[in-house]
This record gives C-alpha cells, structure tokens and sequence, in this order.
C-alpha cells in the first residue's frame, strides 16, 4: 500500500528530475551554441596587421554580444527559478489536501504547472540558442569583412 508521504516524496522526485532535466538541456544548448560558435571564426588569409585589426575588431564585438548573452541568460534562469519555486509552492499544497478529491485537483494542476513550466523552459532555451548564434553569426561576418 502506497502511503501519502511516499506519493509526496514520489512528486517531489520527479520536481526534482524535471528541474535536472531542464539544467542537463540547457548546458548541452551551451556546449552546442560554442562548437556551432567555433566553426564561424574568422579565417586568416589577409596579412598580419590587417589580420590583427580584424582580430580585435571581432574580439570587441564578441565581448559585447557575449555579455549581452550572459545577461539574458541570467533572466532566463531567474524566471525559471521563480517557476520553479512555483511548483515547489504547488506541491506543498498537495500535502495539504484535506481529501482525496482535493488532493486530486491539486495533483492535477501541479502536473500541469509542472509541464508549463517544461514547455516554457524548452522554448526560452531555443530562443535564447537562435539569438545567440544570429548574434555570433553577424559578428563573425562583421569581422570577416
């Protein structure tokens, strides 16, 4: 027989597995993003000095979109914290059902707050991936120019 506290601790898992699964995708996007990244960089056929021009002008541009990059990430990861304290939020009502019609409804909503938050999670980390590489990808044309 399944007990409460097993079934809560059973939801709280698979929170858990989800907010891992959200961290595993977005850091293979990243390592994606910077493979993608490293095959755009500029080539070496000028001479030296205009080579190096071109160099530093890439590496100012890359300077800016990177932290552009960095701080939209960080919002992104912020509204996926918030939502994520969200479900915790949820999933502790559902350790306050008072019966099991309650607890039903509860469950409900939380799994589907929980697949929201997923389907959000994964268009924001799209998003945030096209960007960066439209970004990277003018400045390295920028650059080779």
């Amino acid at each position: 027989m399944v007990t409460g506290t097993e079934s809560i601790a059973g939801l709280f898992e698979q929170v858990f597995d989800n907010v891992r699964k959200a961290a595993e995708s977005n850091i293979e996007m990243q390592q994606d993003m910077f493979r993608k990244w490293n095959v755009v960089w500029p080539g070496f056929p000028q001479p030296q000095s205009a080579w190096f021009e071109r160099v530093q002008k890439f590496q100012k541009v890359w300077a800016k979109t990177a932290k552009e990059l960095v701080n939209h990430h960080r919002e992104v990861l912020d509204k996926q914290y918030r939502l994520a304290q969200e479900s915790l939020e949820e999933a502790f009502r559902v350790a306050q059902a008072s019966d099991p019609e309650d607890c039903v409804e509860k469950c409900e909503t939380l799994c589907r707050k929980s697949l929201e938050v997923l389907r959000e999670a994964g268009e924001l980390h799209v998003k945030e991936l096209q960007d960066a590489l439209n970004k990277w990808t003018a400045a390295a044309a920028r650059a080779a120019i």
